[in-house]
């Protein structure tokens, strides 16, 4: 026996120390940390601010998670050390209709759209984001996210985003197209659950959103139903690039943010026992599966000054 063998016997300490540090090695290549992630490359940006919605309260934002101000004023210029570029425009402003957006067109649903953050993010700027929040009566009724770039995108970037259409805790899922040649669509319903200091997702940016909506004293629920669509080319598709439009459509009462039912029921698990909240989730599926084809036409082609259906445009939370 070698003296490296009888050393090995005699030091059972050193062999779980080499045990330990090969599965902590593992471990961190599966599951990296967020100093390792932040140095994998601009593809990461893409699934870096896609909305993370389920059932729990996300944690608290970090203090130096975003470069544009969340006091609302608007006009926060971006920060120049930071590859993400934001502002924040003039809260006033109405939309209506469509918004040109990144060479397309994105379909807005029926009421007055409010622009709540602004801007490009990864490397040269290279994916677009627009947060728009709509309201009735000084209430926010929805909030879109939506973002998206011209660039071809890793398939493991685009089967991360793809995931969210897998999650157990969605109301229902949708598979439109799941390619060899990296063309991925599919939609998804899920709720959204207001945390503390209006934290409603783990991502800085719709922190950033949220924050500013309240900030202004925009009253928002405690609850919104998600509506999300993602989409990404394929090797053969004409126009190149994925695109990301998430909806969330608060399920109150007319003008106010009385919830259409109880809290607790708006679970997955127990939406069943109350009808307003089981109709309400039904209607927006409904309409989202109507509303999904005009997302598609705006977002995959060049931009058209053409306004959506108006009897398409209109979701469950449109004002009156």
């Amino acid at each position: 026996m070698s003296a490296a063998s009888r050393l090995w016997r005699r030091a059972p300490a050193w062999r779980f120390f080499l045990y330990c540090f090969g599965l902590f090695l593992i471990l961190g290549l599966l599951f990296p940390t967020p100093f390792v992630t932040r140095h994998m490359g601009w593809t990461h940006a893409l699934t870096r601010h896609l909305p993370s919605f389920g059932g729990s309260a996300p944690k608290e934002p970090s203090s130096d998670s975003a470069s544009a101000s969340p006091d609302g004023s608007g006009g926060a210029g971006p920060d120049l050390s930071d590859p993400d570029r934001f502002i924040t425009p003039d809260i006033a402003t109405a939309i209506t209709g469509l918004l040109p957006f990144a060479g397309h067109t994105l379909p807005l649903p029926a009421g007055v759209w409010h622009p709540v953050l602004s801007g490009q993010y990864g490397m040269n700027g290279a994916i677009s984001l627009n947060v728009l929040a709509r309201t009735d009566r000084g209430v926010v009724t929805g909030v879109i996210i939506a973002s998206t770039t011209n660039q071809d995108v890793p398939r493991a970037v685009i089967e991360d985003a793809y995931n969210h259409c897998h999650d157990d805790r969605n109301y229902h899922s949708t598979i439109f197209a799941d390619h060899p040649d990296g063309k991925t669509e599919c939609s998804y319903i899920t709720a959204a659950y207001m945390g503390p200091n209006t934290a409603i997702s783990s991502d800085p940016l719709i922190q950033l959103a949220f924050k500013r909506l309240s900030a202004l004293g925009f009253p928002m629920p405690s609850v919104f139903i998600v509506a999300s669509w993602l989409n990404s080319a394929g090797v053969n598709d004409r126009v190149k690039g994925s695109t990301n439009v998430t909806m969330l459509l608060a399920p109150t009462q007319k003008g106010t943010v009385v919830l259409r039912a109880p809290l607790p029921y708006w679970d997955k698990r127990l939406i069943v026992r109350s009808q307003p909240a089981l109709d309400f989730v039904r209607a927006v599926d409904r309409w989202f599966a109507g509303w999904v084809p005009t997302l598609r036409q705006g977002m995959t082609q060049d931009y058209v000054n053409a306004a959506p259906d108006p009897a398409l445009a209109r979701d469950p939370s449109a004002p009156e």
